[in-house]
């Protein structure tokens, strides 16, 4: 198809969304995150997975914005959702909190563009769910969890502070770990590195609201290196030292107003 710009791509969306032969229900904010995220496949030969099938409406919605081209498989652990096989779309019947469930099922879906869980919100299946669809990624794509809202409400509460919201946070800290090498003596000891080998090709984590996307390359899977881009004759003197030692800040916490003084340096 012939390229068009975010704006039009967003209306497409928003469009195919109502124009969706069965009912879905989206949250306002997310078809940007979409388009950011799924509009480079539009118009081409791609595989795009959604977890949580429900009414079936956001199937036709993919399709109509994605193209003809474009393989769309649903997973629900209601088997009443098989039905959706009959209108052209793969559908798989499993239980997503479950790992074997993934090994299965991935054999069954191969190599994926994008992988979007719309499924039981619980932070053990969003967390179960993003871990195997990040090991079983084969090339570059995007992997998107919704609905992480879920992480602070009381009805999904039984994860306590293993939310997934905190699994993605701590992921981040992952991504940075990689680094560590750069700085012998200055990091904690990396006592898991099976943690830095899961994560290896994810080369961004991604927050919106209500959305956290890994994306992964595995171009990216190679340990990073530090680079100069010619040798300085003489380093410029450093000056983080230098001025005020601290600030005192509020705190980005939606649930308590909290002033905090961060220090710099070693104590």
């Amino acid at each position: 198809m012939s390229a068009v710009s975010f704006e039009e791509s967003l209306n497409d969306l928003r469009l195919s969304f109502r124009n969706s032969p069965e009912p879905s229900y989206k949250v306002s904010n997310y078809f940007y995150a979409y388009v950011e995220l799924f509009g480079h496949l539009r118009g081409k030969e791609c595989t795009f997975v959604e977890t949580g099938v429900l009414n079936g409406g956001s199937l036709f919605m993919w399709r109509q914005w994605l193209g003809p081209q474009a393989r769309i498989i649903g997973i629900d652990m209601n088997p009443g959702a098989a039905k959706w096989r009959d209108h052209g779309f793969d559908i798989i019947i499993g239980d997503q909190g479950d790992p074997q469930f993934w090994q299965e099922a991935f054999g069954e879906i191969g190599p994926f563009d994008a992988f979007l869980d719309d499924g039981g919100h619980q932070s053990f299946q969003q967390i179960v769910t993003a871990q195997e669809a990040i090991r079983h990624a084969q090339k570059k794509c995007v992997v998107v969890i919704e609905d992480t809202c879920t992480s602070f409400m009381r009805e999904f509460e039984r994860h306590r502070n293993r939310s997934f919201l905190e699994f993605s946070k701590a992921a981040t800290d992952v991504l940075v770990a990689n680094t560590s090498h750069f700085f012998e003596g200055q990091f904690p000891a990396i006592d898991n590195p099976q943690s830095l080998e899961e994560f290896k090709q994810v080369c961004s984590i991604q927050f919106y609201s209500g959305i956290v996307a890994f994306k992964i390359d595995p171009a990216v899977a190679e340990k990073p290196e530090l680079l100069w881009n010619k040798e300085p004759q003489q380093n410029a003197e450093d000056f983080r030292y230098h001025g005020t030692t601290s600030a005192t800040v509020v705190w980005p916490n939606p649930f308590i107003v909290e002033k905090v003084t961060v220090r710099g340096g070693r104590e």
